[in-house]
């Protein structure tokens, strides 16, 4: 990667398409070699198998990562019934089989009930999780296995959308941190018997449609790969926009909050409300956040909540 290049100083997200049986390090990889820029980063592991959005975050954008990573995902796939594998997937070695028919269409629908809302979770052991400073998958590898804390993780929807056979298609809907493989095992069981994962395609991540995605394979430019770029502003347009005037752009650059005074908004916010700071020309300039302050209740909002700069850009 050579200094200098024309993206220093510069930030945009791309849309990527992981597809199988890429690592998504190895997406961003190619990335990196089409762009000539060593500052790229992606917001969300996908596993060697699946395939779909895979956001790229290219120079100062990498300042989003987090509140990249919080948008919601969705991931429609295939499961096969009957079947326990060590890795939760088809890739993975047969620990069981189940001798067992697929339940009817009602029971399976019915089954996907607990699965949703706030769940607990138990991390696999093929996972990027760290233990100790060791990767979970890295110690799966050597054969050991480690105790892992259930997880709180947030399932919106699990739906069943086909039955062919053993196989299962399935969506889910899902916030950060939720491990889809480790959902259709605990799914499985639930059926009593075990399922797997054969395969898996995270369609959305947030507005980004995998049906928007870049396709790495294809003989792609530089210029390319700017043109399907997003700006780092609209890359995070679920967020609610705050102009900032001029004057005080200059004085935010070296971390001064701006009063909620000169700020522009369609509506006030609420307590706990992260919010993009914009330019007049819709350059993002820095993340806040609207934090509540001390002081006796029925104050107006802008008295009663505090702009505190979380990331300036």
């Amino acid at each position: 990667m050579t200094r200098g290049s024309r993206f220093e100083g510069q930030g945009f997200v791309l849309n990527v398409f992981k597809e199988s049986p890429w690592t998504s390090h190895g997406a961003v990889q190619r990335v990196r070699r089409i762009l000539n820029f060593r500052k790229v980063g992606h917001t969300g592991t996908l596993d060697p198998f699946a395939t779909g959005v895979l956001l790229c975050c290219v120079g100062r954008a990498t300042k989003l990562s987090n509140v990249l990573m919080d948008l919601p995902k969705t991931y429609e796939g295939w499961m096969r019934f009957g079947v326990k594998t060590n890795t939760g997937d088809s890739s993975g070695a047969v620990e069981q089989e189940w001798d067992l028919p697929v339940p009817p269409r009602e029971a399976l629908e019915a089954a996907t009930n607990p699965f949703e809302g706030d769940i607990e979770q138990v991390p696999p052991m093929v996972s990027a999780l760290k233990h100790q400073g060791r990767r979970l998958y890295e110690l799966a590898r050597r054969g050991i296995t480690v105790e892992r804390k259930p997880r709180t993780v947030h399932v919106a929807s699990f739906a069943i959308a086909e039955v062919s056979g053993p196989r299962i298609r399935f969506r889910v809907e899902c916030a950060r941190g939720t491990y889809v493989r480790t959902l259709v095992e605990d799914y499985g069981r639930a059926l009593g018997a075990g399922a797997c994962v054969d395969e898996l395609c995270r369609t959305a991540v947030g507005s980004f449609r995998v049906s928007d995605a870049i396709h790495l394979s294809d003989e792609l430019s530089v210029d390319d790969l700017v043109q399907r770029s997003f700006s780092m502003a609209g890359a995070i347009q679920h967020l609610p926009a705050w102009k900032v005037p001029p004057f005080w752009a200059a004085k935010l650059r070296r971390g001064h909050a701006p009063p909620w005074g000169v700020l522009q908004m369609e509506e006030p916010p609420t307590a706990g409300t992260l919010g993009r700071l914009v330019s007049a020309s819709e350059e993002l300039l820095a993340l806040a956040k609207a934090v509540p302050t001390s002081g006796l209740d029925g104050r107006p909002w802008y008295d009663a909540l505090e702009l505190q700069l979380v990331r300036v850009i």
